[in-house]
């Protein structure tokens, strides 16, 4: 075994975050073609049984720990690009050093405050996805107008559909699957029934960072098209204030987007049109119904570098 030892050993490896991972994938097929040379030469676990299959990742196992990999882990975006996401074998942790912490007091980021619960995604929250997202990203994931509409559509068709198991497809070939036009955008189809004769649905996966430089992931249609908007909305979010109104806020941020600046003066909107131009940040006021025919009053921000719009209450600001 010492042969195939020093084969795993050769390995290529990645580094990321300052640690080195070996690919959970490259181990197996290294080892299987070892053990089995009859196997398919391209994919030698391919066509093994499940005592063979067994053999190899016990072998596998057993080799990796003795080289120093201590457990198996995912990598996804942004720790790794699309194409290198999937299954590693990661080196033990060394203890750190006992040294005095160098404490630096900052303010919560974007994604603190997600995991806080100060912040919600306005267009997945209420659908009741956050568990199925963590699932697979470590990283927010937002989706765009037309998948939102095109799962509300499979949800109420004839067909036995339902939001968790649509994004977890979405989610799951996004990883499993697809074609990367770039380090960080990345083409995949979803098979969704009950929408008329067409099943296959092509999906575009960007990863995106905000002004803080915490990373999201925007899942959109690959041919969808806004119209007549003047700028991105980016990561689309909400306070627990303005989602315990209980309002469908698509049509406000649709406005938004497209320049209606809703229940602003005058120079308000002049301002808001030189910050579309310019790269400012752009905030926008309407006066949404709710209960017993009353309405009330919210803000949508949308942040200079176009990473976030805020959906929001005058109070919480």
């Amino acid at each position: 075994m010492e042969k195939l030892k020093n084969r795993i050993a050769a390995l290529p490896t990645i580094m990321v975050g300052g640690e080195t991972y070996l690919s959970y994938q490259a181990v197996t097929d290294a080892v299987a073609a070892f053990l089995y040379p009859e196997g398919s030469p391209t994919h030698p676990t391919d066509q093994i049984d499940e005592a063979r299959y067994k053999r190899i990742l016990e072998t596998a196992d057993s080799l990796c720990r003795e080289l120093g990999y201590a457990d198996v882990v995912k990598l996804v975006p942004p720790d790794v690009q699309f194409s290198q996401m999937g299954l590693y074998w990661t080196a033990a942790l060394q203890p750190a050093p006992e040294t005095d912490p160098i404490l630096i007091h900052v303010g919560p980021g974007r994604v603190e405050m997600m995991q806080d619960g100060l912040l919600l995604d306005a267009r997945l929250s209420q659908l009741g996805l956050e568990e199925v997202t963590r699932q697979h990203f470590r990283i927010p994931v937002t989706a765009s107008n037309g998948v939102i509409d095109l799962m509300h559509r499979a949800v109420t068709s004839d067909w036995p559909n339902d939001y968790k198991g649509i994004w977890h497809d979405v989610l799951g070939m996004c990883i499993a699957g697809g074609k990367d036009s770039s380090p960080t955008e990345r083409l995949f189809t979803v098979i969704i029934r009950g929408l008329g004769r067409r099943r296959y649905w092509q999906f575009k996966a960007q990863l995106q960072q905000d002004n803080s430089g915490s990373s999201f992931l925007y899942i959109c249609l690959a041919d969808e098209r806004d119209q007549a908007v003047l700028f991105d909305l980016g990561h689309v979010l909400m306070t627990p204030g303005a989602a315990e109104l209980g309002v469908d806020f698509a049509p406000f941020l649709a406005r938004h987007a497209q320049g209606d600046w809703g229940d602003l003066d005058n120079f308000d909107r002049r301002q808001n049109d030189i910050a579309v131009k310019e790269g400012y940040r752009i905030l926008s006021a309407y006066n949404v119904p709710i209960e017993n025919e009353e309405t009330e009053r919210i803000w949508i921000i949308t942040e200079s570098d176009r990473s976030s719009t805020t959906v929001l209450k005058p109070s919480e600001y």
